[in-house]
Parts: structure tokens; C-alpha cells; sequence
């Protein structure tokens, strides 16, 4: 079994993954599970849990926060007697990396577009956009051509409505639910609408552009925290886990 890690801004996923598992798709293996952790207990509660049950065999890792890359190496090394492997913009990728500035791209982006390429892309036929829809919204985009030309960073619902409510000197802090319409029929729901709707529309609006200047196909899948609710509103494909998967991906690679 292999570890697959995916060290966030605001948690940090941890996934169960059997890279011998034959499911039928283009790569073998199988995501067997995969947790969200938010607390130092609640991490090494659950890798000594892992580390108990399973023989580990690798475990790979994309950090957004270099701080807690070390933290993570030390209590992996102390649980499963293994160093992680982490990834990034010099690593061995599925395509090309376009991109003027490598060494500033997130490792969850390079991750990300490595799964969403793999599952979704077709060289020589389509290319793909990844929508990856959490604290922030990253698109990133794949030619048919397997080359990485760039993405767009935008911010998330959460830090949207956060924006209003340190910005503004009265508006409230609300749930983040989208509203039955698109009128606020109350200032709770106006807030709701604005940036639920907005993100949907944005996220829609960006899509309809990148399609426009492409020269070929793509096709559009969502993932992340709020991947679920666009995909439903939108009829994008949805994947969970995406980022997770490309670390498996990535993993695979490493070893050829």
C-alpha cells in the first residue's frame, strides 16, 4: 500500500492507495480511502492507525505549506520507517511544463493536472481543464498537444465572503449556501448569492474562454471542496480527489 498526501492551506488529506488493484481504467490502482485531517493529534491517531493495519510500501506528497513539510517527513519517517516523496516542477511529468515561472506553481496544481490529464486528456484528440475548486479556485489547462501552457488563480467562496466581512463595516458573516434564487430576498442572502453564484459563474464564464481561444477540444473536470456543488449546477464531469490521484500518478512515474 502506498500513502498519498496532500498538505493544504487549511487541512491536509491523507489517502490509502493500492497501486496493484485493476479497476478497468488506463492506470492501475485504486484510491482505497482517503481523510481529512485538521489537528496534530488527529494525524498521528491516524497514521499510526494506517501503519498498523498495512504494510506501506511509499508514500508521496504535494505541500502548498512548507512549514508543515517537516512535520509531516518526521512523524511518516516515525510511523511508517519511510521518507516521503514529495513532487514538484522538476519532478518527471506526464507533459510538458510551459509555464514562465515553474518554480512558483504550486505542487498541488502540478498534481492536479497530472491526474486530470491522465483521466480526461487525449493526445492528439483533446486537451483538458481542471477545475480545482477549494480556498482557492485554480483552472489549469492541458492542450491535446500533453503540453502545460498555464492556469488561472482566482480566490474561493470562503475567502470572498471573508473579504466582505472585514472589508465592509456592516455586512454580516454568513453560511456558505447557495440561496434558492439568485435575489437575495435579505442581506444573509444577498451575500450568499453573490458569492455562490458568483463562483459559479465564474467558474463558467473562464471555461467558456479557454474553450473559445483553444484550438482543439477540452474537456472540463471539477474536483476540490466545492467540485460536487459546480459539477451539479454546471454539468461538468466531477472527480474527488483529484489531487490526491495525481500523487499516485506522479508516483508511478518516479518509478519508471
Amino acid at each position: 500500500m502506498w500513502i498519498l498526501l496532500d498538505i493544504g492551506n487549511s487541512s491536509t488529506k491523507v489517502g490509502l492507495f493500492d497501486p496493484t488493484a485493476e479497476t478497468g481504467a488506463t492506470l492501475p490502482g485504486e484510491l482505497i480511502s482517503s481523510t481529512r485531517i485538521e489537528h496534530t493529534t488527529d494525524a498521528r491517531n491516524h497514521l499510526a492507525e494506517i501503519c498498523g493495519s498495512e504494510r506501506i510500501s511509499r508514500v508521496g506528497g504535494v505541500s502548498v505549506v512548507p512549514s508543515r513539510m517537516q512535520f509531516w517527513s518526521e512523524m511518516v519517517r516515525r510511523q511508517a520507517k519511510l521518507d516521503i516523496e514529495f513532487f514538484d516542477e522538476t519532478s518527471s511529468l506526464p507533459f510538458s511544463l510551459d509555464y514562465q515561472t515553474p518554480e512558483t506553481m504550486g505542487n498541488d496544481r502540478i498534481a492536479v493536472a497530472s491526474a486530470g490529464w491522465h483521466r480526461y486528456g487525449s493526445l492528439g484528440h483533446h486537451g483538458v481543464i481542471v477545475v480545482d475548486a477549494g480556498t482557492a479556485i485554480n483552472f489549469e489547462i492541458v492542450t491535446s498537444q500533453g503540453r502545460y501552457p498555464g492556469g488561472i488563480i482566482t480566490a474561493g467562496p470562503g475567502l470572498m465572503r471573508d473579504a466582505l466581512g472585514s472589508g465592509t463595516a456592516q455586512l454580516p458573516q454568513v453560511q456558505l449556501v447557495p440561496p434558492d434564487g439568485r435575489i437575495g430576498r435579505s442581506t444573509e442572502e444577498a451575500i450568499q448569492s453573490g458569492v455562490m453564484f458568483g463562483m459559479l459563474d465564474k467558474v463558467q464564464g473562464m471555461v467558456r474562454h479557454l474553450q473559445a481561444e483553444s484550438d482543439m477540444p477540452l474537456e472540463v473536470v471539477v474536483t476540490g471542496g466545492w467540485g460536487s456543488w459546480i459539477s451539479s449546477e454546471s454539468g461538468y464531469f466531477f472527480e474527488d480527489n483529484l489531487v490526491l490521484k495525481g500523487v499516485s500518478d506522479l508516483m508511478r512515474l518516479s518509478a519508471n
